[in-house]
């Protein structure tokens, strides 16, 4: 049965006007998801060719990395990684791994467009052409630094509290022994003046006694490090404290040929702290500091608002902290006559205040400890302690 030429150009249109709305609510469809896409804050979402070259940007990419769009497409996406991970030849194998498995997935840090380093929770996926045919990656990259560092902070509360125990039994182990060979020491001394005028005896004696006040500091540190944490909260100055630590040693500073330079920003707020404690902490910090210049340096006092938190810094332009060394570890040290034990002092009182601690250092140019404590009501502080970090690397 032959068909109207009229009923063939009505089906015809109709099919094309299908079609076209077909089309029409493709293409809406694949703009509302570019917007989205776009407009996501939280993930940073982009394309790479097969070469690793960026082509596509949205706004999370730009919040995270630091990139505007047209300064990062068309450069290969390697300028994300640090440069030892670039030598080690990290971003091609993630794309390696991503061809030939589909997706290639960790957790590991990446550089930011300026230098800054952060912790991501990074997934590379393979996307293929419909002919099968492997076309370039999609890469979706998250912020993790703040669940890192909350896990760190957890990990050091549980390492802490076991140190804290052990310490309280070895506190109480020594101690008696050590009052008792001090009080002996003491009558043996007595005699053998009384006795006996020997040069070599006297000072063998003396020696002893001085090893015996080591031991006695020590096993104070120590005894210090074991003490359950508690805080007695007040509003303090930031800038009063840096100066009641630092005037009484203005004259020893001079001697050793320490140039003193302080810097404290206007609109720093007092923090609820105990004094102190923090008192302590800028001491440690700084005697640490000064040992590390014995031919002369300078030391600098920072203190500054952050954000939500205050921070305090001390930088020498000493001989630097040797890759590798935990200086946060108990009896960890580089000096000759240290405890190991006034970092973590530092560590545990700053952990007490649920702030965190770290430093950057550079072998023969200097030091940074950084302290961030949180500006936070006393309340905040009464609640169980959160834990101070290592070298931020």
């Amino acid at each position: 049965m032959t068909r109207h030429p009229e009923e063939i150009n009505r089906e015809l249109q109709t099919r094309n006007a299908k079609r076209e709305t077909a089309v029409g609510k493709l293409q809406q469809s694949e703009e509302q998801f570019r917007l989205l896409v776009e407009g996501v804050q939280d993930y940073a979402i982009y394309l790479l060719n097969l070469e690793g070259v960026v082509t596509t940007w949205n706004s999370g990419a730009q919040r995270i990395k630091g990139y505007q769009a047209e300064e990062i497409i068309g450069k290969h996406f390697s300028r994300f990684y640090r440069p030892k991970d670039i030598q080690a030849g990290k971003p091609n194998r993630s794309l390696e791994v991503a061809a030939a498995k589909g997706r290639y997935e960790e957790e590991n840090l990446r550089v930011r467009k300026d230098g800054s380093v952060f912790w991501a929770n990074v997934l590379i996926t393979a996307l293929y052409d419909t002919g099968g045919q492997l076309c370039g990656f999609a890469k979706v990259v998250r912020d993790i630094t703040e669940r890192k560092e909350t896990e760190q902070r957890l990990r050091e509360t549980e390492r802490l509290a076991t140190l804290g125990t052990t310490a309280a039994v070895f506190a109480h182990e020594i101690g008696n022994p050590l009052n008792g060979l001090s009080t002996s020491l003491q009558i043996l001394s007595g005699l053998i003046r009384e006795l006996v005028h020997d040069p070599v005896v006297e000072e063998t004696l003396e020696i002893s006694r001085q090893e015996l006040q080591r031991l006695t500091a020590l096993l104070d540190d120590y005894r210090s490090f074991a003490r359950p944490g508690s805080v007695k909260i007040q509003p303090s100055n930031p800038r009063q404290i840096f100066d009641e630590v630092l005037a009484p040693a203005a004259q020893h500073y001079e001697e050793c040929g320490i140039t003193l330079e302080l810097e404290f920003d206007d609109n720093v707020p007092l923090i609820a702290v105990d004094r102190e404690k923090i008192k302590q902490v800028i001491l440690n910090l700084c005697k640490n500091a000064v040992e590390a210049m014995p031919k002369g340096g300078t030391l600098k006092c920072r203190a500054y608002r952050k954000a939500d938190r205050v921070i305090l810094e001390v930088t020498d332009t000493g001989k630097g902290i040797p890759e590798g060394l935990d200086v946060f570890q108990l009896f960890k040290t580089t000096k000759p006559s240290g405890t190991g034990l006034g970092l973590p002092i530092v560590e545990q009182i700053i952990s007490e205040h649920r702030g965190t601690v770290h430093y950057v250092s550079e072998l023969g140019k200097g030091t940074a400890f950084i302290v961030s404590l949180p500006l936070s009501d006393t309340g905040e502080l009464t609640k169980e302690p959160l834990v101070s970090q290592g070298k931020k690397r």
